[in-house]
């Protein structure tokens, strides 16, 4: 019979069979992916301070890992760009999506679910478009299937229920597969909820469906109105905005029963449109010249009924408006200069006055359905997406 000893180191080694040795290679490859993120934020820091001094041209991210389809969520918070009540939230972790070409256009159904369609544009090398998804308010992306054929002028167009269209087809999957969908052949009566006005070709206001895509033109246009602009997005009670001229002059116009009928306003200062910024009773007009300086702003706080000027004369800061006006939360508007500026109105706009801070070069920013993008952000082709115009998420997709 085996002594003491002898049985105890037997049932020792017994023991240590039984216990689960840890899985050495996971291990492995979750210190490399944690140091990996720890250089990355070092880097992205100290390109954050030369930002800041006024290097915006430079990428403010680094790794030192090849791009992958798929980024991982970090607990780091990334770097953040903010002044005067508006920030930006800048990437968080150590990957971004990268593929080839630039974002050109982008469309969330909601805050969470986004698409970003990736092109190389004229005059660049030529690449195949892409189209990234996000389901997770643009901080981790992966590539999407394309449609087999699509119309490059047609936009990206994200819907309440889920769908998507572009160029001619539509997918209800995540854009995983598509169908082709054929162009309305006659004009539609209503725009419905859920669905979306555009600017069609020759200033023609069009109905957009998640079902059919385009539907057609609308049957009821503004009367004796060229319309050059279209509201991204209805109001909170369904309505539409969109804006030109009319005999020759500024004008705006709303239909509030889905396009049966058009509601329209003519402003005394000169300009060749008009763009409408709305939250909740809160209307303005800008009206806008040729090369898209602010010849007037118009307040309504009666969700569009009387408008009143905000001020007498042209306003001269900013020199000229890029993209559209944002109506913020806390009474102030906020505006995108053709200086690629971030500027802020406590006075309704009669007067603008820059925002600095680390707030980053900014192209435009555009309504959307369900909230507001910026594109070409640090003076390159980085975008964000904010839900209120005051708090942004930079989109981990460039």
């Amino acid at each position: 019979m085996p002594d003491l000893s002898t049985r105890l180191a037997r049932e020792r080694e017994a023991l240590i069979d039984t216990i689960e040795q840890p899985p050495l290679p996971l291990i492995a490859g979750r210190a490399a992916s944690i140091r990996r993120r720890r250089r990355a934020r070092r880097a992205g820091a100290a390109l954050a301070v030369l930002a800041v001094a006024g290097f915006a041209g430079l990428r403010p991210w680094s790794t030192d890992a090849e791009p992958a389809p798929v980024a991982e969520p970090s607990p780091s918070p990334g770097v953040v760009y903010t002044d005067a009540g508006i920030t930006i939230n800048g990437l968080t972790g150590d990957r971004v999506l990268d593929p080839r070409g630039r974002v050109t256009d982008v469309a969330f159904a909601d805050p969470d679910n986004g698409y970003a369609l990736v092109e190389c544009l004229a005059g660049e090398d030529p690449c195949p478009a892409s189209l990234a998804r996000s389901t997770d308010g643009g901080i981790t992306w992966r590539l999407a299937a394309m449609p087999p054929a699509r119309d490059a002028a047609a936009d990206l167009a994200a819907f309440s229920d889920g769908r998507v269209v572009l160029g001619g087809y539509v997918t209800t999957d995540g854009a995983q597969t598509w169908q082709a969908v054929g162009r309305g052949t006659g004009p539609a009566s209503t725009v419905a909820e859920g669905q979306l006005l555009r600017l069609g070709a020759g200033g023609a206001i069009e109905v957009w469906s998640s079902m059919y895509g385009d539907r057609g033109e609308l049957t009821s246009q503004p009367e004796r109105m060229a319309v050059n602009w279209v509201a991204g997005a209805p109001t909170a009670t369904g309505g539409w905005w969109v804006g030109g001229t009319r005999d020759g002059r500024p004008a705006a116009a709303v239909t509030r029963d889905g396009g049966r009928g058009w509601e329209v306003h003519e402003f005394a200062a000169a300009g060749s449109t008009a763009q409408v910024s709305v939250l909740g009773n809160r209307v303005y007009v800008t009206v806008l010249g040729p090369d898209r300086e602010i010849s007037a702003i118009y307040r309504s706080s009666d969700a569009g009924r009387l408008f009143a000027p905000t001020g007498t004369g042209r306003v001269t800061t900013p020199h000229g408006l890029s993209g559209e006006v944002v109506p913020l939360l806390d009474g102030r508007l906020l505006a995108v200069g053709l200086d690629h500026r971030w500027y802020l109105s406590e006075d309704d706009g009669r007067t603008f006055s820059q925002a600095d801070g680390s707030l980053p070069q900014i192209g435009r920013i555009v309504r959307a359905p369900s909230g507001y993008v910026a594109y070409d952000l640090f003076g390159s082709h980085w975008t964000a997406f904010s839900a209120d115009g005051s708090t942004w998420r930079k989109l981990q997709v460039y």
